[in-house]
């Protein structure tokens, strides 16, 4: 119980440390219902009909500067650290800092404190989607490197996403990404991403 309350507490160090990383512009940030979907935290399948090309958008916003700044980093250290960015409901993008103890903790630590904080916000109405981004595995042998990036909206998408990359004579290049669909763990609870016909559980 006290490792569960450390780690609590570690969390929200993050919300006080995040800094933008990137104002998504254009209709990112159009097209959000005020009241329904958003307000009593259920979806219809008519509203995830409606609403699935939004989100999208906002996904492929979050997921394009996730690549693009882990891409940075790994070319720098070679190795992948956790990170993570959330879409404020402006359509504003910020990169979620870890606190002094956070920064040292083990990657899987890193990634539990990532979830625990943004599932805060997004039970709070704070945010609209998130992006997780962590190093990967596969079984198809340990020469195989890929990203992890997990994905969630407040507008019914949660999926992971694995991207395979490698360095060649220096060189970072990234590989087809492919995606699947997982349980929704940060903007509602109970409910599997493969069963959007009742629409995620309420929060």
């Amino acid at each position: 119980m006290g490792h569960v309350t450390s780690l609590f507490l570690s969390t929200l160090l993050i919300l006080a440390a995040v800094s933008p990383a990137v104002l998504a512009q254009g209709d990112v940030d159009k097209g959000i219902p005020d009241r329904n979907a958003l307000a009593d935290g259920r979806l219809t399948q008519d509203e995830i009909s409606k609403y699935a090309e939004l989100a999208a958008k906002h996904i492929q916003a979050l997921t394009a500067v996730a690549r693009e700044e882990v891409g940075g980093e790994l070319k720098q250290s070679g190795v992948v650290i956790p990170a993570a960015w959330m879409m404020m409901n402006d359509g504003e993008v910020k990169r979620v800092r870890l606190g002094e103890s956070g920064e040292k903790a083990a990657a899987t630590m890193k990634v539990l404190m990532f979830r625990a904080a943004l599932k805060s916000l997004a039970r709070h109405g704070k945010i609209l989607a998130t992006v997780i981004v962590y190093a990967g595995t596969v079984e198809e042998g340990e020469d195989t490197r890929v990203l992890a990036i997990e994905h969630e909206h407040r507008l019914g998408l949660s999926g992971l996403q694995v991207v395979p990359y490698r360095f060649d004579q220096g060189d970072l290049s990234f590989g087809q990404p492919s995606t699947q669909k997982k349980p929704y763990e940060l903007f509602y609870d109970g409910r599997d991403a493969g069963n959007e016909d009742q629409g995620p559980g309420k929060t």
